[in-house]
């Protein structure tokens, strides 16, 4: 059995934290508490009617009391270090926010309800972390040493009663988005790895075109004009082969330099 790892604060956890207790101590603001409330809150009828798609996102930060944030918090805390140091805190984030606002858009069948919390999101770490440590050692509550796989258990138990009924369709979807995320993301990673490599060839593949098709304008154009100065004199030129030769100079200006057949000072 794998043994037990202490959890600890990592940047992208850390910043969590801050924003979500942050954003409570301002909804339990005098004065202040109603209006965070009004434009933060996951209403999906607002979002899928009136368009007010923040509210997918800024749902994630409220919670509806004390212990619905300290649950949710001390999950994240518990479940989400060995994630994001194995992934990295940008990945880890993108992960987060897929998952809650994933969740949120599973909520569109409570129409009108007013929905809080970080649990969607936190449900999705669970999830991952019971995926990649199942037999991981947590000391629930600081003392009583189980499986991860267990302890995400109860974690869900705890949160499901502290969020309230409203928020389960919610939890599941972050359950879903999770499990979603885990299974696609190597496919769409190598997906992408292929397109990007094949953009990139096609881009080598142009500049090296566009090198040849330089080089044999001046070959075949350019040349032939520098030799000509350099056998009869400036004054041998047409207007149209001096038109040439100062554009040459405005943009290929090393170009025209290495090909040494009169000095490139002429052309300043």
């Amino acid at each position: 059995m794998m043994m037990y790892q202490q959890p600890r604060i990592t940047p992208g956890v850390k910043g969590i934290l801050i924003a979500c207790v942050g954003v409570y101590l301002l909804q339990m603001a005098p004065g202040i508490g109603r209006y965070v409330e009004g434009y933060g809150v996951l209403v999906p009828s607002l979002v899928f009617r009136e368009g007010q798609v923040w509210r997918l996102a800024t749902y994630m930060f409220m919670h509806g009391g004390t212990l619905h944030l300290l649950f949710n918090m001390l999950a994240l805390w518990m479940f989400s270090f060995e994630i994001e140091s194995m992934w990295g805190t940008r990945r880890f984030l993108t992960f987060y926010f897929i998952a809650g606002i994933g969740s949120a858009i599973f909520s569109v069948i409570m129409w009108n309800s007013y929905i809080v919390g970080a649990s969607g999101a936190i449900f999705a770490i669970l999830f991952a972390y019971g995926y990649y440590f199942p037999d991981r050692q947590i000391r629930l509550f600081f003392f009583f040493p189980v499986p991860a796989r267990m302890a995400a258990v109860v974690f869900f138990v705890l949160m499901l009663l502290a969020g309230g009924r409203i928020a389960h369709l919610t939890h599941l979807g972050g359950i879903v988005v999770g499990y979603l995320y885990l299974k696609l993301y190597p496919g769409v990673v190598a997906w992408w790895s292929h397109q990007k490599s094949i953009q990139d060839e096609q881009n080598r593949r142009k500049r090296a075109e566009n090198y040849l098709a330089r080089e044999k304008y001046f070959d075949e154009v350019v040349d032939p004009i520098l030799k000509k100065i350099s056998e009869n004199g400036m004054e041998s030129l047409n207007s149209k082969e001096k038109s040439i030769l100062k554009k040459a100079a405005q943009t290929d200006r090393e170009r025209l330099k290495k090909r040494k057949i009169l000095p490139f000072d002429f052309f300043r």
